[in-house]
């Protein structure tokens, strides 16, 4: 028994030294790869680690407004009308950002209604209310940085307005209705933009025009969407046209004084199909025959192309800051539109024709009172 005890201690006193020796000849090798494991380059670290989704983030702006104008006489020697007009408003931008990827959507919306004393007799409010302002306007747009402030992008927009729309004088007539008409513009195009401003250029737009209502057609109203010849006695109307062209748009948003703000928006669209789709009605080509159309000369032409297929519309307002509620604004919207002659000798003649552009102008100014949101927040 004794000499088993001691061959034991004997063979553990032999191999406590071997295995203190692997022990610090493994330590200068594990040291070694740390270090090499520290000298490695940090992409090649980044690369090792697994790849972390960037977040996007939203950068928001709502902004709703109202406009108030107010006025009463009694008894007044110089004379005048009482009124009140009340118009709402609301523009709101949002916009969301995640590396090259760019998200634009603009909300713009307004409608007021005044009041006006016509008679002097108190006339009911009810009876005397008008329309002074009406619109929908809504665009979103995708676009993908390039290079040097150049984008490619996909835009949609859409046009109508909230209610009637009436012409008023001996017969008032109704001209207008939501979604008679109403616009959807779509784009596929390249966009040169600043910080303040952006140029969007398209050669692939296509723009389709609704007209919902069949008493509109039936009186002339069809804003370009062409009828068939015996549309009135057959009772089949159609509602909507779509054009395909070029489509232009440049929009800047300045600061350019102190509390002074510039906003311009400028839209061109002209539509390659309208030329061919007008000749089809025996009124247009009855026409260009009577007025020599095969005998003019290029310039005549072009003329006479761009009077009847192009559509232009112009935006300018300025707006001064009071403070953070109260602001004073001016502005004006002048449109061409190719298919609207004009209110007063439009819907005399249920016949189609043909374009025949008009301009049309809208200007506004006053006082407004107005709140302003903004929310940038990660998504």
């Amino acid at each position: 028994m004794k000499k088993t005890i001691l061959a034991s201690l004997l063979m553990m006193a032999v191999s406590m030294p071997l295995y203190a020796q692997e022990e610090i000849e493994a330590a200068p090798a594990q040291e070694a790869s740390e270090q090499v494991a520290e000298e490695q380059p940090a992409e090649e670290q980044a690369a090792a680690e697994p790849e972390k989704k960037t977040k996007g983030e939203w950068t928001t702006s709502s902004t709703p407004q109202l406009k108030i104008d107010e006025a009463y006489y009694n008894n007044w020697s110089a004379a005048g009308n009482a009124r009140l007009a009340v118009t709402g408003a609301f523009n709101g931008t949002y916009k969301y950002v995640n590396g090259k990827n760019i998200w634009d959507n603009i909300v713009d919306l307004a409608f007021g209604i005044h009041w006006q004393d016509l008679d002097g007799k108190n006339t009911p409010l009810l009876e005397s209310l008008r329309k002074n302002e009406d619109k929908i306007d809504l665009t979103s747009t995708y676009s993908r940085a390039l290079k040097n402030s150049w984008n490619v992008n996909a835009m949609a927009n859409f046009k109508t307005q909230f209610y009637k729309g009436y012409q008023y004088g001996e017969d008032t007539a109704l001209i207008s209705n939501f979604m008679a008409p109403a616009y959807l513009t779509t784009a596929l195009g390249f966009e040169y933009k600043k910080d303040w401003w952006n140029v969007s250029l398209s050669f692939l737009t296509g723009r389709t025009t609704f007209v919902c209502s069949d008493s509109l057609i039936k009186n002339g109203y069809n804003y370009g969407v062409i009828q068939d010849t015996d549309f009135l006695t057959t009772g089949h109307y159609r509602h909507a046209y779509f054009g395909l062209g070029s489509y232009v748009k440049f929009y800047m948003k300045k600061d350019i004084a102190k509390n002074l703000n510039l906003y311009v928006r400028a839209e061109l669209f002209y539509d390659y199909m309208k030329r061919s789709n007008l000749q089809r009605e025996a009124g247009i080509r009855n026409e260009l025959i009577q007025n020599g159309y095969a005998n003019w000369n290029y310039g005549k032409k072009l003329g006479y192309c761009l009077y009847h297929e192009m559509d232009f519309d112009l935006e300018v307002k300025l707006e001064y800051r009071f403070s953070s509620w109260l602001a004073a604004y001016a502005g004006f919207q002048m449109r061409y539109d190719s298919d609207f002659r004009s209110v007063n000798e439009w819907g005399q003649n249920v016949t189609n024709k043909g374009a025949m552009g008009a301009l049309q102008f809208f200007q506004t100014a006053g006082l407004q009172i107005y709140f302003n949101w903004k929310t940038p927040k990660e998504a």
